[in-house]
């Protein structure tokens, strides 16, 4: 039975940067959760200021329990319960086991903390460019996307050393060297992730340019916005850090998840080599963030109408179905994998440090 350790000493002084990151990241959350993100001021009505707390008052004001909850759920308590798991994860004594599992399940919750980021950037481009509506952007949004984006880096690094050790305490396995083709290995089923890579590819671009919502409110410019739109007015008005965070959420990392599953597909290589294609598309796909963006826009629409009117167009739809391919792909492509994997002849041998 291996020895329970915490990580702290399996890392030795190498690990010493882990806390410093997650005490940095809890200083940025504080800040992010007491600090104003957004003010919005409209003729004839008192000015709103969009902030996590006061937007789950507000939610809850209109009787709209479920949108406060989501909002409390992962704005406000996940980041802290992230990163008190995180602590723990890194200073007591787990099984191996257990504190990868742990800790796959945590960071998979973490990037739906960048919900509330989304819902500001959809804010500020509806009450953008008009006469009788603006807003202001507030430093509480910069510590929070900065506290979210540095606990999921920090996550993302302890997950790696968390497996690193659990895969020193195994036995090492050794594959055979054959190579192996995906796309031809399973003749019936190979086909479909090539297939399923193109159509979501697709998909994804088309509902980066599709048209989702559209103002529709006396006194204010009827506009349409996608989220090629969104992003070329955050180009115009300099708002570095939210174009980045858009841009690479909704379309780097996704675009750049489906380069890698096809790779791994498409090119005969080794068993050893398709696991670490699988475990860099893991990590990738947890900075794909076009089902948050979704959840934020029906945040807006059903939060935001108070503030600015909008219609739902026909290109949400395109949204839904990037979304829903997204998920397919991720689920057919890793039960091929690991059924290629399963299957791969194996020789086992004693375990200890390289």
């Amino acid at each position: 039975m291996a020895k329970r350790q915490t990580m702290r000493e399996w890392a030795g002084l190498k690990g010493w940067i882990i806390p410093l990151l997650l005490v940095t990241s809890l200083v940025l959350n504080i800040f992010g959760l007491i600090l104003p993100f957004l003010e919005i001021d409209a003729a004839f009505s008192k000015g709103v200021i969009y902030s996590l707390p006061h937007s789950v008052e507000l939610m809850w004001e209109h009787k709209l329990y479920f949108v406060a909850g989501l909002i409390l759920g992962f704005s406000i308590i996940f980041p802290f319960v992230k990163l008190i798991s995180l602590f723990a994860a890194w200073f007591l004594p787990w099984k191996s086991s257990s504190r990868e599992k742990f800790l796959h399940i945590i960071e998979l919750l973490g990037k739906w903390s960048y919900m509330d980021i989304f819902v500001v950037v959809l804010l500020l481009a509806l009450t953008s460019n008009q006469s009788f509506i603006s807003s202001t952007i507030h430093t509480g949004v910069y510590f929070f996307i900065s506290a979210i984006t540095l606990s999921m880096i920090t996550s993302e690094i302890i997950i790696g050393l968390a497996r690193r050790q659990l895969h020193e305490e195994k036995p090492v396995v050794h594959y055979s060297k054959k190579r192996v083709w995906l796309l031809f290995d399973k003749l019936l089923l190979g086909w479909i992730v090539p297939v399923l890579v193109a159509v979501s590819a697709i998909a994804l671009i088309e509902a980066l340019h599709a048209t989702f919502l559209r103002i529709s409110q006396l006194l204010l410019v009827s506009r349409s916005y996608s989220v090629s739109e969104i992003i070329q007015l955050l180009q115009e008005q300099q708002r570095w850090v939210l174009l980045i965070a858009m841009v690479g959420t909704l379309a780097l990392f996704p675009l750049f998840r489906l380069l890698l599953v096809l790779v791994g597909w498409v090119i005969p290589m080794s068993v050893g080599a398709h696991l670490r294609i699988r475990a860099i598309i893991d990590s990738v796909s947890r900075w794909c963030m076009l089902d948050v963006f979704g959840l934020a826009l029906f945040l807006v629409t059903t939060e935001g109408k108070d503030l600015v009117k909008t219609e739902i167009q026909n290109g949400l739809y395109v949204v839904v179905v990037a979304i829903a391919l997204s998920y397919l792909l991720g689920a057919i492509a890793i039960a091929l994998s690991k059924s290629m994997v399963a299957t791969a002849e194996v020789t086992q041998g004693s375990s200890g440090k390289p």
